[in-house]
């Protein structure tokens, strides 16, 4: 009869009935991984640096705990590092580890009869255990200086005020083969993790060394309910009606309107049902959240020119708007927006560029016949980016506005369509009409994802969140306002 491989040497089986841990009630059980703790296993054979974006208490840090000290108890060799964002929680994460440890039997006897001892600390102290019969290590700490780690999983990194300069010394010494799990709840906008994700979120194509974004709703959790009274029908506020759009139960619906009574807009960041909504925490969105989450993002060809364009139809008659950075290199975005006269999306441009690189870029799309009217907005890089494309023959493209001189009396062309604070806040208002009468369906997946950042701010005025931006949004604000005055150009 073949022996069979004792179930001990299973890994996946050693993390779904070895270990033993506290429960929320406060009581010893023993580990088994939830759905949300199992997807994260799998994506970790495939990537060896991942950004966990989550919900609260989805006990992910617990997981990587266990993870990690099955690691140094049953491979040689490790060293395997949990970064906590505060002092106190470095010392609760290590009791956590340490009870795991000491929770395990002193001897398991295997299927073929032998018995296996468990490994001895040989250097145990506040914050680390090591085994000699393993030479491996797990150690819990506020950051992974002075190490050589196998692994390192961050806890909680948005709360970090050290966060950069923590990775910053931790990325560029971590071996090559190591792995980097990065888990956290949303802390605003503005913040280290934040921008990390922002980066890596908008890559298609992933190397070995970036992070993959990873987003984990609280509705995988299923004690996240509440049992319904008989007959009892739920009414759910405007302000949530996005949740009807999930796939959720009428217990987890109501369980989050509870939430909602008790946290209020905090409720999105706690318990985010998507990304964008678990940074969203200050200010009313400028458009319904529901009515957000439907738009449409069609799919797009990379060009392979320029990354940042995205082409959706195939070139033809449209319009181009144009918002351009102003000190673009502090963070600002070039955007340019291409609808075809019924608003269609047909081409996207986002990313940090100067004024003569957008000109190329514009350029390189009238060149693939995305030929019409080209609108920059009026600013100081807008006059320089004129300028630049006057050097291109299609430069008779940009729109052009009669103007008379007061001092010559005489009617004088000037280029570039003129952002005023009143003309600003008009085409806002008449592009957010267009969207909520389905008149723009289809978006661009970062015009988007600026969206959710668009509110209304203290001042009742239409602007994107600290932290985030609204150049993409200008940009086809521009694109739709066109509509409206290419009338008055073909009269």
């Amino acid at each position: 009869m073949e022996n069979k491989k004792p179930k001990i040497l299973n890994r996946f089986w050693r993390l779904t009935h070895l270990y033993r841990i506290i429960n929320k009630e406060w009581l010893p059980q023993t580990f088994v991984l939830n759905e949300s703790q199992k997807l994260i296993y799998r994506l970790e054979k495939q990537y060896k640096r991942i950004i966990i974006l989550k919900a609260r208490q989805l006990w992910m840090t617990t997981y990587k705990l266990i993870d990690k000290l099955d690691t140094v108890l049953f491979y040689k060799n490790k060293t395997e590092i949990i970064t906590a964002h505060t002092r106190e929680k470095q010392q609760e994460l290590f009791q956590r580890v340490k009870y795991a440890y000491e929770a395990l039997p002193a001897k398991i006897k295997l299927s073929n009869w032998k018995i296996r001892s468990k490994p001895k600390t040989t250097y145990d102290n506040v914050n680390e255990l090591y085994f000699k019969e393993t030479n491996s290590r797990i150690k819990v700490a506020l950051d992974s200086r002075s190490w050589t780690p196998t692994s390192i999983h961050n806890t909680e990194l948005a709360f970090r005020k050290d966060a950069r300069a923590m990775m910053t010394g931790t990325l560029p010494s971590l071996p090559k083969n190591a792995t980097m799990t990065i888990e956290t709840t949303a802390n605003g906008i503005g913040n280290y993790f934040h921008e990390l994700r922002y980066k890596y979120y908008w890559k298609k194509n992933l190397s070995e060394l970036d992070f993959k974004c990873v987003f984990i709703p609280r509705y995988t959790d299923q004690d996240y309910k509440l049992d319904l009274e008989d007959g009892e029908e739920l009414v759910i506020p405007e302000k949530l009606k996005h949740i009807m759009l999930l796939d959720i139960t009428a217990e987890q619906a109501k369980w989050y309107l509870k939430q909602y009574e008790l946290l209020g807009r905090e409720v999105f960041q706690e318990y985010p049902s998507s990304p964008e909504e678990a940074f969203l925490t200050t200010g009313d969105t400028v458009r319904d959240l529901t009515l957000i989450k439907s738009l449409e993002v069609p799919e797009y060809i990379q060009d392979s020119k320029y990354r940042a364009l995205r082409i959706y139809w195939k070139p033809q008659n449209c319009i181009m708007g144009i918002d351009l950075a102003e000190g673009w290199a502090n963070g600002d975005f070039s955007s340019i927006s291409v609808r075809d006269y019924s608003g269609n999306l047909l081409a996207f441009y986002y990313d940090h560029a100067p004024h003569d690189y957008l000109a190329e870029v514009t350029d390189y799309l009238v060149e693939m016949w995305f030929t019409g009217i080209i609108w920059p907005e009026a600013n100081a890089w807008g006059i320089a980016y004129i300028n630049k494309a006057k050097e291109y023959w299609r430069a008779n493209s940009i729109y052009t506005r009669k103007q008379l001189d007061t001092k010559t009396n005489k009617i004088t062309k000037k280029f570039w369509w003129y952002t005023s604070t009143q003309s600003r806040e008009l085409m806002t208002r008449e592009y957010e009409e267009a969207i909520r009468t389905g008149q723009i369906s289809q978006v661009d997946e970062r015009l988007k994802w600026e969206m959710f950042g668009f509110v209304y701010s203290e001042r009742k005025k239409m602007e994107a969140i600290e932290g985030m931006h609204d150049d993409a949004i200008m940009s086809d604000c521009i694109c739709w306002q066109m509509r409206k005055e290419m009338k008055i150009i073909f009269q």
